[in-house]
């Protein structure tokens, strides 16, 4: 039989297992790679410390990948001031110490190679025996013991993670599924916060406060941008996932994207390549470690049309000359199981849409047409295809034909999957789904899960050109899907633009990359990056929400709930976004504060959209706290659509407002809201909310006065010298429209804002610092530096302004901190040095 104490602890295991794979994303430290004051500090317990008798255990997750640096992961001191610590160092291999703070170490773990990686987790249960002056410690099971503490039964614990009150070193490393307990009580931590300072237990109890956080749940919701270049000549990219490398490849060299090292190489081709590039499509052998370029479309004679280099030593070693007598834009390619042979699906071209398969057979250089039995899958291009199984078996999602396969008699998106098996040339058609919102097409690739019950695929408006991607997982059972990503604004203007999703299993990542063509030959590719597992939009907006003990309370506490969540949503960005201003003394804020408020904030019927979303009725009095967080989406969404569109459709507001929801079952509480909208509006003159031919819509009057509409108007009109704009300066100073809101379906129209502001606004920087009107020239930097936070030439004008007005130092001060957040946010070192910004020579004019 098994102790009561053996017991407690084998439960406290089974806990943080099933907590693995629960929602709690966890906590990622500021570390000695950042400034002392950016690093990340948690105490478990903020206010009234827990007193524990007898026996202290705390379990947790940790993902550690420091083979650098001395650090301290866990800090316990007591209130006779004996301090405990566990900490990792790296030397010839990495350990982890439990410490008697500045008495004697105790234990020296020794771990693995293979466990430190990023998001690579863990589990460590530290057991105190406060009675028996013992302590152990496991690691992943095994424990590891020590006596001798100085434990005398009890213990009211500081419990805090990372920088503390003794030391501040910091290994680079995350936490998550935190539990604090023994016998008499139990305090579990997901850590699944997603903004902010407080910690709240699963109960909703708020206990902790953490500084610097880095909540984990953004980097498997938001997508981040690893990589940007832009070719004047037709470039094809690919992924190589055993040395996890993306490579661009263009006639003459390869442009690398290291995944694992996040760093970037180019290297020539040992002889030029002969294939003419017109959409540069490939595809990876990973069996003859090789990279096929391929176009379908007859090449001039007697040029080659197929080419394969090797990926090691990058010579061109085979050429072919078949192709397919039409293009074939957005078609589907995979191998077979085997990497024998390769198959080509579908695709557009000669106004057409096709439904053929093609199998590329090297010894005999031959595309042949390859015939399947079973179900028939329609005309098509924008489909999705996966790679080959273990029964050789490919699955094929979606995409935009028809039946006959001429465009002439128009088209319309698919949402239908089938299982091509390669072997037995059949076809099967799995399921075919209607989903209720916007239409969309999948990119290329389809990843299927580990589990194989599901699979990932990118998905977007694709007639729109400036449009989104999301991340959607989709049930390879019944077709049910999620959206589990936030966006990637995209520009397809041409018919060559391409998108990809790629998986990197080493460190479970999603890789998109984008190819946005500008000319036939000219086009910009970035890849972007999400870690797995991604979560829900359902997820992601629960984690938003306050945590509550009981729907009781959470009823009683609904107002003030909102209130936290719009101050949450606040927070976050401005988390996110980089503090551009160089420290001025705290006056000098007031006043320029006192200022904005003066000329912004005493107008009646007025609605800011800029910067701080506000409202003040006719009586010039603000009035925003009566908008809920579903209210003011509701007004922005209609407002917004109102002034140069013809409003919003009721089942627009629906799929937009409450996408988890079905649009019938949203009518009641739409028409709810709606109303609630009306009843705010009384006290608004000059704008008033109407409803035809089931669209809603804004119809105002000159009283009616909105901050981004003025703005927007005046960027329109230029004159003669400075545009019409810098009249409204000081609004534009607000900020970026609605720039502290992060709902997704405003991305479109914050991206259309800045591509109106920025092309005008810049120019008058350089203009006012060659007039040497320093202070007009940061004051300009700022604007825009508070919209775009890493804007170069924002940043090298501010930087070049403070030299001439503040001096060399402190413009190389704010450049330091600009750095370290620019690297910190894109992850890589910003590529501009300070001597080139702001030596004697760049200001010779």
């Amino acid at each position: 039989m098994l102790s009561k104490r053996a017991c407690k602890l084998v439960l406290l295991f089974i806990i943080l297992l099933s907590a693995t794979e629960s929602r709690g994303q966890g906590l990622q430290f500021g570390s000695n790679d950042s400034l002392m004051s950016k690093r990340t500090s948690y105490q478990v317990f903020k206010d009234d410390l827990p007193t524990f008798h007898d026996q202290l255990v705390i379990g947790f997750d940790l993902s550690l990948w420091d083979n650098q640096h001395l650090g301290y992961i866990l800090n316990l001191t007591d209130d006779k001031g004996n301090s405990y610590s566990l900490s990792a160092i790296y030397n010839h291999g990495s350990f982890l110490n439990f410490n008697i703070d500045s008495r004697s170490n105790k234990l020296s773990i020794p771990l693995a190679d293979t466990m430190l990686k990023r998001r690579k987790w863990f589990k460590v249960i530290v057991d105190l025996d406060l009675k028996g002056d013992k302590v152990g410690i496991s690691i992943n099971g095994k424990w590891y013991r020590a006596v001798g503490l100085g434990f005398n039964g009890k213990i009211t614990a500081k419990i805090t993670f990372g920088k503390n009150e003794h030391y501040s070193d910091v290994p680079n490393m995350a936490i998550k599924n935190l539990v604090v307990s023994n016998d008499d009580k139990s305090y579990t931590f997901r850590l699944s916060e997603w903004t902010g300072n407080d910690v709240f237990t699963i109960d909703g109890d708020n206990l902790g406060h953490v500084d610097n956080p880095a909540w984990l749940i953004n980097e498997s919701y938001f997508w981040k941008q690893k990589f940007i270049h832009t070719f004047n000549e037709v470039a094809g990219i690919n992924f190589n996932e055993k040395n996890e490398q993306f490579f661009i490849f263009k006639s003459d060299s390869l442009m690398f994207y290291d995944a694992g090292r996040d760093a970037v190489g180019t290297k020539p081709f040992k002889n030029k390549l002969a294939v003419p590039l017109h959409l540069g499509k490939s595809i990876v052998n990973l069996k003859e470690n090789k990279c096929y370029i391929y176009e379908v479309l007859r090449a001039p004679q007697p040029a080659p049309s197929i080419a394969s280099f090797n990926l090691d030593s990058l010579n061109w070693d085979f050429y072919g000359k078949s192709t397919i007598m039409e293009q074939r834009h957005h078609h589907n390619i995979f191998y077979d199981k085997y990497f024998n042979n390769f198959y080509l699906f579908g695709g557009y071209g000669s106004f057409k849409y096709y439904d053929n398969f093609f199998k590329y057979d090297k010894a005999s250089d031959t595309w042949q047409k390859q015939i399947f039995t079973g179900d028939v899958i329609n005309p098509r291009f924008f489909s999705a295809a996966s790679t080959a199984n273990q029964n050789n078996e490919v699955y094929i999602f979606g995409g935009y034909g028809n039946q006959s396969g001429n465009q002439v008699v128009g088209g319309m998106h698919y949402y239908d999957l089938y299982r091509v098996n390669l072997d037995k040339h059949s076809i099967k058609k799995l399921w075919e789904i209607k989903p209720d919102e916007e239409a969309f097409v999948p990119a290329n690739n389809l990843i299927v899960s580990k589990d194989k019950q599901f699979f990932y695929v990118l998905c977007y408006p694709h007639e729109r050109p400036k449009t989104s991607l999301r991340l959607y997982k989709f049930s390879i059972k019944d077709g049910s899907y999620q959206v589990v990503s936030g966006t990637i604004p995209v520009v397809s203007e041409r018919i060559e633009t391409d998108h990809n999703l790629f998986y990197n299993a080493k460190q479970d990542v999603f890789y998109c990359t984008t190819q946005e063509f500008e000319t036939p030959s000219r086009s910009t590719i970035k890849i972007f990056a999400l870690t797995a597992p991604p979560v829900s939009q359902e997820a992601f907006v629960a984690a938003h929400q306050p945590k509550s003990k009981s729907f009781t309370l959470y009823r009683i506490l609904g107002g003030a709930s909102a209130f936290v969540l719009l101050c949450g949503i606040v927070v976050f960005f401005l988390r996110r976004r980089k503090d551009n201003d160089e420290p001025v003394t705290v006056n000098e804020e007031r006043i320029a504060e006192q200022k904005i408020e003066t000329e912004t904030g005493n107008k009646a019927n007025a609605v800011y959209l800029l910067g701080e979303f506000t409202v003040y009725d006719k009586n010039k009095r603000d009035i925003t706290y009566l908008f809920s967080p579903k209210i003011k989406q509701l007004f922005i969404l209609i407002l917004l659509n109102s002034r140069e569109k013809n409003g919003v459709v009721s089942k627009k507001i629906s799929t937009t407002l409450w996408p988890d929801k079905d649009v019938v079952k949203t009518k009641n509480i739409r028409g709810v809201t709606i109303n609630h909208l009306r009843n705010i509006l009384s006290d608004i003159d000059g704008l008033e909310l109407a409803f035809l031919n089931d669209t809603y819509s804004f119809i105002s009057t000159e009283d009616f006065y909105c901050d981004y509409f003025v703005v927007r108007e005046a960027l329109k009109q230029t004159n003669i010298g400075e545009p019409s704009a810098f009249n409204y300066l000081d609004l534009v100073a607000r900020g970026g429209l609605l720039q502290h809101i992060p709902e997704i379906w405003l991305d479109d129209f914050k991206q259309e804002y800045e591509e109106a502001l920025m092309p005008v606004i810049l120019p008058v920087i350089k203009k006012a610092y060659d007039a040497f009107d320093y202070k007009k020239a940061l004051e300009i930097s700022r604007i825009v530096l508070n919209i775009d936070p890493f804007n170069d030439i924002g940043i090298k004008f501010k930087l070049k302004a403070l030299r001439r007005t503040k001096g060399i130092e402190h413009a190389r001060k704010i450049y330091e901190e600009f750095s370290v957040e620019y690297e910190k946010s894109l992850g890589e070192e910003y590529p501009v040095p300070f001597e080139k910004i702001c030596s004697n020579k760049s200001d010779q004019r």
